[in-house]
């Protein structure tokens, strides 16, 4: 089914539109492709009709395809045209809007008021899938697509689109995670991730990147100026980190990733043990280290390095962990967007999630 926007593209709806869309006969073979205008740059919408001509040959007769317009309708879509019966949901875009997608294929309440006390951060004992036949269709087209890199992906974009019927279906882990708003700390964040959740230095960094990227649209110059204003003047903080529930250690953290791929962006190999589908979380901590330090232990991390034998980077692997803050706040990103600050528990739920995507090279 194809609707007609001559503004945009005749295979294109608008969130809007949705609300008066949803046909009452579901088609459940329909491919449902959520869209981020602004991935790469602002170039997936701005080219879109030229982009469409070129791939609709390879799309089944019956698609849909919706642009979303603001953060969090990746989510809100995806929920609502799972809700409908639709079950397959593609995402089109980068990290971020294959995250916020992701996040809607579960029942997850984005918001909740928690006290600080680790005792009451309770990760569900399992995740409540909005339609247990939804399959999650993955076509990277972001900048730095690193989800693409930890699955192991060759082909992004375009490529991507022309092998999407001979896209393999499997399971992956997601991680769950609870964390703490950034301006009211009795108010937690509920959310997935798939690839990696980023603490300290890291989180840092992207986050003001992020914020200088409003006035400085290279993203190249955008992430150099997040690392010139961070690193000379970053401090490391004392946390307590939780091992499933049972180990606990009291370390000073400059940077910390809770894992279930192995990239992070910049091609940083950050897990090198870390699969996608093992029912484990891969805990890495930098711990205290001057600015000069950092650089070299990041350049480090491009490589294979199994973190043997090394004094100031500790290596976990855990179904679950929580970080607790004891000094000041300390950023989290996740799948590289800025969602809040310690403290915050992790979760691995194994295979929780259907995806279907391109075979891995690896």
């Amino acid at each position: 089914m194809l609707l007609i926007l001559p503004r945009l593209n005749p295979a294109l709806t608008t969130t809007n539109q949705l609300k008066r869309d949803i046909p009452t006969e579901s088609k459940f073979n329909e491919l449902i492709l959520i869209l981020n205008p602004n991935s790469q740059g602002g170039a997936t919408g701005k080219n879109w009709n030229d982009t469409y001509v070129k791939i609709k040959e390879f799309l089944p007769k019956q698609h849909r395809i919706i642009f979303t317009k603001k953060a969090n309708d990746g989510t809100l879509v995806t929920r609502k045209m799972l809700r409908a019966g639709y079950r397959n949901i593609v995402a089109v875009g980068g990290d971020g809007t294959i995250n916020e997608v992701a996040n809607g294929f579960f029942d997850i309440k984005q918001k909740d008021r928690s006290a600080i006390d680790y005792a009451k951060f309770k990760p569900a004992s399992r995740l409540i899938p909005i339609n247990p036949n939804g399959v999650f269709w993955i076509i990277p087209s972001g900048s730095r697509n690193v989800l693409a890199a930890s699955l192991g992906l060759q082909h992004q974009g375009n490529e991507s689109f022309m092998r999407i019927k001979q896209m393999k279906r499997r399971k992956i882990d997601v991680i769950g995670v609870i964390a703490t708003d950034k301006d009211n700390p009795a108010i937690t964040h509920n959310r997935i991730v798939l690839n990696a959740a980023e603490m300290g230095v890291g989180a840092e960094i992207i986050d003001r990147s992020k914020r200088v990227r409003g006035k400085i649209k290279s993203r190249i110059l955008s992430t150099v100026a997040g690392i010139v204003s961070t690193l000379p003047t970053y401090e490391s903080n004392e946390c307590d980190i939780i091992i499933d529930r049972k180990m606990k250690i009291t370390s000073k953290i400059t940077m910390a990733v809770v894992a279930n791929g192995k990239f992070l962006g910049g091609g940083f190999n950050a897990a090198p043990r870390a699969d996608m589908s093992d029912g484990i979380l891969d805990v890495i901590i930098m711990k205290n280290s001057g600015s000069f330090k950092m650089l070299e232990k990041l350049v480090e991390m491009k490589g294979e390095s199994q973190y043997t034998g090394e004094e100031d980077i500790l290596y976990y692997r855990a179904s679950q962990v929580a970080f607790m803050p004891k000094e000041r706040n300390i950023t989290l990103s996740l799948d590289g967007e800025p969602v809040g600050v310690l403290p915050a528990i992790f979760k691995v739920y194994h295979n929780a999630l259907t995806i279907k995507s391109e075979a891995s090279v690896r």
